[in-house]
């Protein structure tokens, strides 16, 4: 009797997968063959998944995209105020923080190899617009702009804990940030 599989498991299964091994080689460094073989399918059941290497890291990095959103909603939703909505979320990071780095290392890396074969996409400017998106919903940022400084600090964050800087603490700055973007929001009440 032939073995049924829930196809999109079996997707989801091989991408979960797939993170470890990029994250181990890097993006260019990584043929379809080898990540195949890491997986212990074949090249042709990977295709059947994938048209291509690059899509199966766009759709690797649209899952853990909408991962990060559920995960750091559960933890954020408890907090009542923006600095607390902030500080819940850089604990959450904190935990994570492994995987954001190499997140964010494995993304640079991507971002360069597609300039280089001069297939600069849109992809990441969807993911930009997700979380982005996901800042002004469950942090609770009104202020497009001040969304967009959210999520700046974040990625600056993580990319200063990709280099080692022990002085960085995801909870301690984006609490401060909280305070600092609730103190401006403030001043411009009393303005009106």
């Amino acid at each position: 009797m032939p073995k049924i599989v829930d196809t999109e498991q079996y997707k989801k299964e091989l991408l979960q997968k797939s993170f470890d091994l990029f994250a181990q080689k890097g993006y260019a460094a990584l043929t379809t063959r080898e990540l195949a073989q890491e997986l212990g399918v074949s090249t042709g059941t990977l295709y059947h998944y994938f048209p291509s290497k690059a899509a199966l890291f766009e759709q690797l990095v649209e899952e853990l995209c909408q991962q990060d959103v559920v995960k750091a909603t559960v933890e954020i939703k408890k907090a009542k105020t923006l600095t607390q909505r902030l500080e819940a979320l850089g604990k959450f990071m904190e935990t994570q923080e492994t995987n954001c780095i190499k997140q964010m290392f494995l993304w640079i890396e991507y971002c360069q190899q597609q300039e280089k074969e001069g297939e600069k996409t849109q992809f990441f400017e969807r993911i930009d617009e997700r979380y982005h998106q996901a800042v002004m919903d469950v942090i609770g940022v009104k202020d497009p702009a001040i969304a967009w400084l959210v999520l700046t600090m974040i990625n600056g964050l993580i990319i200063e804990k990709l280099w080692g800087n022990t002085h960085v603490s995801l909870t301690e700055h984006l609490k401060m940030l909280g305070e600092l973007i609730t103190a401006h929001e403030e001043k411009n009440m009393i303005k009106q």
